[in-house]
């Protein structure tokens, strides 16, 4: 039996992620298929996770953020903190859309002593799929504080 297609939300975040892979890919190794052989995976599954057809395993998005030097941030939400400083610029030379994912300025540290900045809870979770938008901050305690810092 085949898997149902993904809805709306989820397909595009899909899509969205295979785009800023396939873009890190071709500045770090432009031959998908040397690229897969160096991952260890098969041409057309990275060609398929690349034109937003098949979602990457945990595994994969840990593994490719290291080949290509940049955050598991930038594959999944598309921030480019954490991404090596020439392949950042580069990355937002050829792609001008990742600059509306970026925030320049420091994390201020609040009277809890985490670095979260005021409103970035709302604004992350809203990021988050539907069924878990309507958590709370306290619903997530046990989850890294970096998660809620982009």
């Amino acid at each position: 039996m085949a898997k149902p297609k993904l809805t709306g939300a989820y397909s595009q975040m899909q899509k969205d992620m295979g785009s800023r892979i396939r873009w890190a890919r071709q500045l770090v190794e432009p031959n998908r298929a040397a690229f897969a052989r160096w991952l260890q995976v098969d041409r057309t599954t990275l060609h398929k996770i690349e034109d937003g057809d098949r979602a990457p395993s945990v595994f994969l998005v840990a593994e490719l953020s290291h080949k290509l030097r940049v955050s598991t941030d930038y594959i999944i939400l598309g921030t480019l903190r954490g991404v090596d400083g020439e392949l950042a610029a580069k990355l937002l030379d050829a792609h001008p859309e990742l600059r509306g994912h970026n925030r320049t300025d420091d994390p201020v540290s609040n009277d809890n002593g985490s670095n979260s900045r005021p409103g970035d809870e709302g604004r992350l979770l809203s990021r988050l799929p539907p069924f878990l938008q309507s958590f709370s901050r306290d619903d997530f305690t046990w989850w890294p504080e970096a998660f809620f810092c982009p």
